[in-house]
């Protein structure tokens, strides 16, 4: 009985989706909800009067090095981009890898361009861990982009992230990648890259190798995108044109999460070191900045149930994010 409608009865439609790889599921809602455009402006001054190690005047004193056995020069560097260690490592090898000395890059300035050295970088950490240890099998680049996700810096940076042990959500998905090819003699990547372009419901297009597609079970309070590299089964062994393609796409997710005032995100693309059932694939979820009472856009089903919800479907979002690969 709503007090918006004069206390008559109405009620609030949404689905529970179950996600055709690892079964887990999220709920799906309609809402009318519109993020706010957040001014930046204090928080960017703010972040330039605190310590920031990632700044020019102070990176070669504050950073760690490798040990040379490991890595001879310490630091990692790929034109503007410098890898270092990560003081709190996530994995058994873990790098932070700097865009470079640009304390702040405003969303509209990610361009390929800019981020081609630092995806670069974390590319050639990986090829190296690779190489050096054979028990290494689970690789993940990680970005953190402003506070909303969970950044402490604003200065940008990537986290790449290689062990013997997967995150849950990489394990999950080597699970099910495993199984489906097991139980129908098919990859469950091409299955899905066909499947959702006849739909046509949340694919969004191609790039070279890559292929993108909303979420069908979204893991963030607006939806998110996926991202498959179609030809590659490792970050191991990708090469340049793919790495290429993938960050044109991602400019173009970025511009349109600008374009509906979303100014942060979270980022993975998640690897193994080479099986034939599955394929490199990246998710890019939007954040959103707290809104005046100051809440944050994660609460207990997320938090504590692990359980998803998006307050927008996938399929209302597609088209518009499609705009942005015309």
């Amino acid at each position: 009985m709503n007090p918006m409608k004069n206390h008559a009865l109405d009620e609030v439609p949404f689905e529970i989706r179950f996600d055709p790889l690892t079964g887990e599921t999220g709920r799906v809602f309609d809402l009318p909800f519109k993020a706010e455009r957040p001014d930046l402006s204090a928080t960017i001054e703010r972040s330039r009067k605190q310590f920031c190690p990632f700044c020019e005047d102070k990176f070669e004193k504050a950073t760690p090095l490798f040990p040379k056995e490991f890595l001879p020069e310490g630091r990692l560097r790929v034109g503007q981009a410098l890898l270092i260690p990560n003081l709190v490592p996530f994995d058994k090898y873990a790098g932070v890898a700097v865009f470079s000395s640009q304390h702040y890059i405003p969303i509209e300035e990610l361009t390929p361009e800019k981020m081609y050295d630092v995806f670069m970088a974390c590319s050639s950490f990986v090829k190296r861990v690779a190489e050096t240890d054979p028990q290494t099998s689970f690789f993940s680049i990680n970005w953190n982009y402003m506070p909303p996700s969970g950044s402490s810096i604003v200065h940008p940076h990537l986290q790449v992230n290689c062990g013997e042990v997967p995150t849950n959500e990489l394990r999950a998905q080597v699970e099910g990648s495993s199984r489906y090819q097991k139980e129908n003699g098919r990859s469950f990547w091409g299955d899905l890259v066909e499947t959702e372009k006849e739909s046509k419901e949340r694919y969004i297009g191609e790039i070279g190798t890559t292929f993108w597609s909303m979420n069908f079970v979204p893991f963030s309070f607006l939806p998110d995108v996926l991202c498959v590299f179609a030809q590659n089964h490792s970050l191991a062994s990708l090469d340049k044109d793919s790495l290429r393609s993938f960050l044109d796409g991602l400019s173009r997710i970025i511009a349109y999460f600008n374009s509906e005032n979303i100014l942060s995100y979270n980022m993975s693309v998640f690897s193994t070191r080479e099986e034939d059932f599955f394929r490199v694939n990246a998710r890019i979820s939007p954040r959103l900045f707290p809104r005046a009472i100051g809440n944050n856009d994660m609460a207990y089903l997320q938090a504590l149930h692990k359980e998803p919800f998006t307050v927008r479907p996938p399929e209302a979002e597609a088209p518009k994010v499609r705009e942005f690969f015309h």
